[in-house]
């Protein structure tokens, strides 16, 4: 007899500790509408464990917006239970019925759960007591055109239908579009409040402008918006059917001073789009789909007085409507007999203007003329498609004739044959001497010898004592810059061309130049590589010309105030496409 009452004292222990090891899984709102959050509690009762849940089988139908644990011991009559549980904040990915599936901490697993949720249908209306599963909220995207051409502009509008007070931040698009598209925001979210059957409804509208950078068939991303709406009746938390504190929940569902939070998150269906490639029209040239593009220029200053010599800057601007700033194509400057030139990098912007997007481009162009008399800026064009005509068309800044005066301050090269000619234009009588006979006896092929041997022999000449200079100079001039411009003041063209050597080296980290040719190639303000060819042509001239030294003082003392660099860029550009 002892032996059984024994064995059915020891099942029924068992049994009531199977019956305490169990994991328990509940929610506090079996049903509600599309967008709303709802609490997942797990609850593993008396017994110790460090496994946490296994999670992952919610990630098909639930987004899990927040996690939290607690540890709880209980003394009744004296005896001792404690709890592990979990707190998981879910929000369904889907409207309808959904089951939660079981969940494994370790050994143990919680029991399935059946949740409703009731979808955001066309009728939103407001809150209502007596149906508290109700949607509140919804949110739909729409866009102006599902067959664009490639980087075309897109509207698209993502508007939010609001009956309970929702708050938030903007919505993100998901995933990385930067392959695929450009977005861009257009304006302040708008919002309106229209009365339907004696109840308000907000609609909050975000205005983008999306660009696709592919052709073919493309999904414009889901758009999602966080956010929350809040409720002063605290029984109207969705927590407090399982939580007395509101604190527990970790930041969700919390009562402040005034009310309770309560989270809403909002997802729009991706769209699918059909973007058409570059027109045939196209013919190869830039793309650049557009509803309007023009081109302007000003020049500074302004009216511009152009003479030999002297820099006039001119700023071209272009303008396109309907195309992201990274769509711009790079503005060409045609080559001008009588003109050197030298553009500036561009400068891009993007704008909203009566809901499309502007983009500008500014380029700086700096005409120094190097000869007076009539000469032409060319015509500047840009080929664009008008998708509104469906045609190709081209912006145009016309030609332009300047009249260019001369500068009594530069005094041009002449030719070195001029120099041996007599004032009745005769050549020189010394060579008129020369009998025919001795002409012969100097055969060409010893002249050409001669001459690449004098050459090659004033080159290693100039190496060397521009080495030597380098060598002796090096530890006698501490200040380049004030060398440069004594010998300059002093019209020492030599020593103003081998300071400047020295300079160079210094300021454009270029130890190894040997010419002014060189400093020009690294120089990056137009003004003073013509000057550097002004001193190149009074050093080499046949006959001594007059050099401005106030001139290119001015112009030196500019370059230095610029910041110290290691040579010209060679970046062209930015890259067109993201």
């Amino acid at each position: 007899m002892k032996k059984i009452f024994s064995a059915l004292f020891l099942i029924v222990f068992l049994c009531n500790n199977a019956n305490a090891q169990v994991l328990h899984a509940k929610v506090n709102r079996p049903q509600l509408p599309e967008g709303e959050t709802f609490m997942l509690s797990l609850e593993l009762d008396d017994t110790d464990t460090s496994e946490t849940p296994d999670l992952s089988v919610l990630e098909k139908d639930f987004t899990i917006y927040s996690v939290s644990n607690a540890y709880r011991t209980n003394i009744i009559n004296g005896v001792m239970s404690k709890a592990y549980q979990w707190n998981l904040v879910l929000i369904p990915k889907k409207s309808g019925d959904i089951t939660i599936p079981p969940i494994k901490v370790g050994k143990y697993q919680s029991n399935p759960l059946q949740i409703k949720i009731f979808a955001a249908g066309s009728n939103i209306n407001a809150p209502d007591t007596q149906n508290p599963n109700q949607p509140r909220f919804k949110i739909e995207a729409t866009v102006d055109n599902k067959t664009p051409y490639v980087q075309q502009q897109v509207n698209y509008v993502l508007t939010i239908y609001d009956t309970g007070g929702l708050q938030g931040e903007e919505p993100v698009f998901a995933g990385n579009t930067n392959d695929d598209w450009i977005i861009k925001s257009l304006s302040e979210p708008q919002i309106t409040t229209k009365v339907i059957n004696g109840r308000n409804i907000r609609e909050i509208k975000f205005h983008y402008a999306l660009f696709p950078q592919k052709s073919g068939t493309l999904e414009i991303p889901s758009a999602r918006f966080n956010g929350f709406y809040l409720t002063k009746e605290r029984r109207n938390n969705p927590f407090d059917s399982m939580f007395n504190d509101d604190l527990f929940i970790a930041g969700f569902g919390m009562t402040d001073v005034f009310a309770t939070r309560n989270p809403v998150v909002l997802t729009t269906e991706p769209i699918l789009v059909s973007v058409k490639p570059a027109a045939q029209e196209n013919n190869g040239k830039w793309w650049l789909p557009a509803t309007d593009v023009r081109l302007a220029g000003g020049f500074s200053p302004a009216p511009p007085q152009f003479k030999v010599g002297e820099a006039v800057n001119r700023t071209i601007y272009l303008k396109a409507t309907g195309v992201a700033d990274t769509q711009l194509p790079e503005i060409r400057f045609a080559d001008s007999k009588g003109l050197k030139q030298y553009p500036e990098k561009p400068e891009t912007l993007m704008n909203v203007e009566g809901g499309k997007v502007v983009s500008l481009e500014k380029i700086s162009n700096v005409y120094i003329p190097t000869e007076a008399g009539k000469l032409q800026l060319p015509t500047i064009a840009v080929d664009w498609f008008n998708v509104n005509t469906k045609k190709m068309e081209k912006a145009i800044l016309p030609a332009m004739t300047i009249d260019v005066l001369p500068n009594a301050e530069i005094v041009p090269a002449k030719n070195i044959s001029s120099a041996n000619k007599t004032e009745t234009g005769d050549i020189n009588p010394v060579s008129q001497q020369t009998t025919p006979q001795i002409v012969e006896q100097i055969s060409q092929e010893k002249l050409f010898l001669y001459a690449g041997a004098a050459f090659i022999f004033g080159i290693l000449v100039s190496w060397l004592l521009m080495k030597l200079f380098k060598r002796d100079t090096a530890a006698k001039i501490h200040n380049y810059k004030k060398f440069v411009i004594e010998k300059a003041k002093e019209k020492d063209l030599r020593a103003v061309r081998d300071g400047l050597l020295g300079w160079a080296a210094d300021f454009y980290d270029q130890p190894d130049l040997t010419s002014l040719r060189e400093i020009e190639d690294l120089n990056t303000v137009p003004e003073f590589g013509c000057e550097l060819e002004k001193l190149s042509e009074s050093l080499y001239a046949n006959k001594q010309q007059e050099w401005n030294a106030t001139l290119f003082i001015k112009v030196f003392e500019k370059v230095c105030r610029q910041k110290r660099t290691k040579g010209k860029s060679n970046e062209l550009l930015p890259k067109l496409y993201k």
